[in-house]
């Protein structure tokens, strides 16, 4: 269904006593409002699958508490409290639960949406209820980044000289919905790095002792993920100084290094590893620390500072394209949506630049979804839905949250919040693939 373009909706209008209806109902017409085949008809499931643009979740600063925001009715449904500092908001491989970071409190907690998919031998089952927070929480020193993958979510707790180690802990949502983490893996000491694991193997950044002037690692290391255990593989003899960032596709894992970018081939069964220098159009004193990718895209992005570069790691001889978002534009936040088809890029001008990359990243839409940022403005924020061709953008300093349509490049619907939210959010919900689907509404 196409929401009408621009339409405001308040959310400050659901008092207390109206939230305490509408949550209950909401689940039960929910779980009534998917259609059925006849197939599950005959088996006796009647209306086993459920149309929704899912839920947000979002922390409200001014009453310390997570909210959740259902998308179809554009209410908040739930809201929980939340001791200790504004967490940073992901969303588990199968988008089922919010991954709650909060670094300074050496916690890691996470929300049940209520909306979820269950086999059931002869049919998927989906299903819409209340959400809730888990009981596990995961309080090793200064979780910091976070990776999706297609099964595991991976958090990296950098640790603290002289008093923890770094280590790397990996779940699954059937491992959060059993009410525990998957594996954990200590390293020697602590670091400022990150771990991506793809299938059973895990990548991860190695500290060597004699580095003491920074805790950025400088190296990688390979393990295989047995059930619940880890077994070492190898270490990686090409150098990453002063590593920071990593993203991968269906070809290559790739990390950010001080001189270039650190790529493994994923294709290769001994998982080589090789070097790419520094652009030649790299700005002065500046590295690439960020990386993007997409399954579904051939080239990584490569960000640094205000440059963007698209990386193709199967062409060495050339494998950076200037990616142009305009002359004094200084780069916020980047990242792709939920298909691979549209990389964005949100400019300190408020203006969304859509590119295509199946058409050689070509721009496709500039939309105006903020105000021009400022030195005092909140930063915003960008998730994508995993149901569809959608992006939420949240903008704190107005209270409000933006759809757009990343296929089509329109605004469908603003919604006013009526709290001021942490620039961090997370999109959980149905995924399309999880029903063998697309996704795309066009």
């Amino acid at each position: 269904m196409r929401m009408n373009r621009d339409l405001h909706v308040p959310l400050s209008s659901a008092t207390p006593s109206r939230l305490a209806l509408v949550a209950p109902l909401l689940a039960m017409t929910l779980a009534g409002c998917g259609g059925s085949s006849s197939d599950d008809d005959n088996y006796g499931h009647d209306h086993t699958e459920i149309e929704s643009a899912g839920r947000l979740a979002l922390f409200d600063t001014g009453t310390a508490a997570l909210k959740v925001l259902d998308l179809d009715q554009g209410a908040v449904l739930a809201s929980f409290a939340l001791p200790g500092e504004a967490p940073r908001l992901y969303a588990s491989p199968d988008h089922r639960y919010g991954v709650i970071v909060q670094r300074g409190d050496d916690r890691v907690s996470f929300l049940d949406s209520g909306l979820y998919t269950e086999d059931h031998g002869d049919h998927l089952h989906d299903y819409a209820e209340t959400p809730v927070m888990l009981n596990l929480t995961l309080n090793d020193h200064r979780p910091t980044h976070y990776t999706q993958g297609e099964d595991h979510g991976v958090v990296f707790f950098d640790g603290s000289s002289g008093t923890a180690s770094a280590r790397v802990t990996v779940f699954s949502d059937i491992s959060l919905g059993g009410g525990s983490a998957l594996a954990s893996l200590e390293r020697e000491n602590n670091m400022h790095g990150v771990a991506k694991l793809l299938g059973d193997q895990l990548f991860v950044t190695y500290r060597d002792p004699s580095i003491t002037d920074t805790t950025l690692p400088a190296e990688v290391e390979r393990y295989s993920l047995d059930g619940d255990t880890f077994a070492f593989e190898n270490r990686y003899t090409e150098q990453c100084p002063l590593l920071h960032g990593t993203a991968a596709n269906d070809h290559v894992l790739g990390f950010g290094c001080s001189d270039g970018v650190l790529v493994i081939d994923l294709q290769d069964a001994s998982y080589g590893a090789r070097k790419l220098a520094n652009p030649a159009t790299l700005a002065e004193g500046s590295r690439i620390g960020t990386l993007a990718g997409h399954n579904n895209v051939e080239a990584l992005v490569g960000i640094a500072g205000d440059q963007l570069f698209v990386i193709n790691a199967e062409a060495p001889a050339e494998p950076y394209q200037m990616l142009d978002i305009g002359a004094g534009i200084g780069r916020v936040i980047q990242g792709f949506d939920g298909h691979g088809e549209t990389f964005y890029v949100l400019g300190d001008d408020g203006k969304l630049r859509l590119f295509d990359p199946a058409a050689n990243w070509s721009l496709t839409a500039t939309l105006a979804v903020t105000q021009p940022l400022t030195e005092g403005s909140t930063t915003p924020a960008i998730v994508t839905s995993a149901a569809g061709d959608r992006l939420f953008v949240l903008d704190p300093d107005r209270q409000r949250l933006i759809e757009i349509d990343s296929h089509d490049g329109d605004t469908v619907r603003t919604l006013d919040l009526g709290f001021t939210p942490a620039a961090s959010l997370a999109w959980l919900g149905l995924a399309a693939d999880q029903h063998g689907e697309d996704g795309h509404d066009h």
